[in-house]
């Protein structure tokens, strides 16, 4: 491995969508080392999102009583481990959540992450919103193995019997041979009898030799069907350790 990688209804949504719609990873032993080790300063902010949230595979979703009150949120720390690359070239990743104030973090989970968005995680139980959202941009060549077209832009559609997924990414003129800037407009259907939609705003500031993303900016916003049930979240992420960094 080389310096690159060798390389609710109102709230979650998608995190069913993002969530396995690839096999996990076969039981193997986690190495005593991991392959390289990450940390990512994070803070939410929610406002109207009070409800369940839904995590789990799209055949088998599991909700869970964990999304808090309106104009609640937090902020603290997103430790992942890289402890594997798949055959298939994903990462092996665990990610663990340490909210200010916990006296200890919450649980740690192994998931494996691909270079175009696709997440596979336990589904009960299941990682936060804010774990989710991260773990979507690790995978290996985000960038530049992505099918960018002429006008610096691609697409990827997913469409099942419980949810539509559309997710549109533009590659912005202030990009780089170094940095890329990534703007995403993510846009979710659930088809589950009575909501519900949900919009993302999102912008990635993203290092190419590293393959990692440096910021993430979250702008999350969630409708019910008839209008009456929205909410909004801001999710924000900056990376502050990273162990293949030069000292």
């Amino acid at each position: 491995m080389n310096a690159r990688w060798s390389a609710a209804f109102l709230l979650t949504l998608g995190a069913a969508v993002l969530s396995a719609q690839m096999p996990r990873p076969s039981g193997s032993p986690e190495p005593a080392r991991p392959l390289r080790h990450l940390e990512y300063a994070f803070s939410v902010h929610r406002e109207g999102l009070a409800g369940d949230e839904i995590n789990g595979t799209s055949d088998e979703p599991v909700w869970l009583n964990n999304v808090g009150i309106a104009g609640s949120g937090g902020s603290g720390t997103m430790s992942i481990d890289v402890l594997s690359i798949a055959p298939d070239g994903a990462l092996i990743v665990r990610i663990s959540e340490f909210l200010k104030l916990d006296p200890r973090p919450r649980q740690a989970y192994t998931c494996t992450v691909y270079g175009n968005t696709t997440v596979a995680c336990p589904s009960v139980p299941a990682p936060s919103q804010a774990e989710w959202i991260l773990l979507g941009y690790l995978g290996r060549e985000f960038v530049d193995a992505a099918p960018w077209d002429l006008q610096h832009q691609w697409r990827r559609t997913e469409r099942t019997g419980r949810y539509d997924l559309v997710e549109r990414f533009t590659l912005l003129p202030a990009s780089d041979g170094q940095h890329a800037m990534i703007h995403e407009i993510k846009e979710t259907s659930v088809h589950n009898g009575g909501a519900s939609a949900r919009h993302e705003d999102i912008t990635i500031s993203y290092d190419r030799a590293m393959e990692i993303p440096n910021l993430i900016h979250d702008d999350f916003t969630a409708t019910s069907d008839d209008g009456f049930n929205t909410g909004h979240a801001t999710f924000e992420f900056q990376l502050r350790k990273d162990s293949f960094a030069k000292s």
